[in-house]
């Protein structure tokens, strides 16, 4: 049973979750990043660079200035600490991450890795059901269009898609425009609840069973945030204390 869409007035207001709008769109493109490239050189280039780790740096910053929690943070420094590792990674190393990857996001089989990370499959266990069509109309309601053959639920568009959300409330609540900001708001909990609680975390807590030191860390941190967003969507639900 969906939740109810809420009126302006009861909508939830800025600082979701303790953090900002830009914080906590960084945070969710930063995890559709992780969940859908593919490792290869350009990859460990870019996570590595000085530019990116800084970016993590003032990302752990914030989380711990806006009471992120200790598990929380803790699961962003091993993150941080696995991403740091690449860089002195041997061939071995990488062809392990290129394998986990395929592993891990392909769906090759079910005696080798967990279903691929679509909402469909977790949802109705086939492809391109009746919750891809409605991701797919809520991201044109919004303004955008999924390009290429990849299904519009793969977790790196509804994480992105949140992402683009959350950019979105910040940008209207600096223009003074709090009604759209408002309205943007109870999107990204009605997604939320709709969408990504009902499958994200499952196949995140798959991915842990495989050992895989970088993406168990970004399955872990996944986890931890969808945890808190949860929690004070709960907390706005209508007839909420």
């Amino acid at each position: 049973m969906e939740r109810g869409t809420r009126t302006d007035e009861t909508a939830p207001d800025c600082e979701r979750s303790g953090f900002s709008g830009s914080s906590r769109a960084r945070l969710y493109e930063f995890l559709s990043y992780m969940f859908t490239q593919n490792p290869g050189s350009d990859f460990i280039q870019h996570l590595g660079s000085v530019e990116q780790i800084a970016k993590l740096e003032r990302m752990d910053a914030a989380l711990r200035e806006h009471g992120g929690g200790e598990e929380l943070t803790n699961r962003l420094g091993i993150l941080m600490s696995q991403i740091r590792s690449l860089r002195d990674a041997d061939q071995k190393g990488l062809t392990r991450l290129r394998e986990d990857y395929v592993r891990l996001f392909r769906g090759i089989s079910s005696n080798y890795g967990p279903p691929p990370p679509y909402e469909s499959v977790y949802r109705s266990e086939t492809m391109m059901s009746e919750h891809a069509s409605e991701v797919r109309a809520i991201y044109r309601e919004a303004g955008l269009e999924i390009q290429g053959t990849e299904p519009p639920d793969h977790i790196g568009f509804e994480l992105a898609f949140m992402g683009y959300l959350c950019g979105k409330e910040e940008k209207h609540r600096e223009d003074g425009d709090l009604r759209m900001a408002r309205s943007l708001a109870s999107l990204q909990d009605d997604f939320l609840y709709n969408h990504i609680l009902k499958w994200v975390p499952q196949f995140c807590r798959n991915i842990l069973r495989y050992e895989s030191p970088l993406y168990g860390a970004v399955a872990s941190l996944t986890i931890s945030w969808l945890d808190i967003e949860e929690r004070h969507v709960d907390e706005r639900k209508p007839g909420s204390p």
